[in-house]
């Protein structure tokens, strides 16, 4: 099944803030009383989880899984 036009423009947005993330640029620092501190913007869990979820959607195109059984009948 394909992906809707507003999952295909979620996954993009996804993919991009996944590649943020990594890249270091969506890390926040926080200072405070001579402390600071980094905050990563969104969990990298998540998003991988939200971006398999949707390729998997997109990647079943209609078809069925599941066991296949035959029988002969002799």
């Amino acid at each position: 099944m394909a992906l809707s036009s507003e999952d295909q423009a979620r996954l993009t947005s996804l993919r991009a803030a996944r590649d943020l993330l990594i890249s270091g640029k969506a890390v926040a620092e926080v200072q405070s009383g001579g402390r600071s501190k980094k905050l990563a913007q969104a969990d990298m869990a998540e998003l991988k989880d939200e971006i398999r979820g949707l390729e998997a959607q997109a990647s079943t195109s209609g078809r069925l899984r599941g066991t296949l059984k035959f029988r002969m009948n002799l």
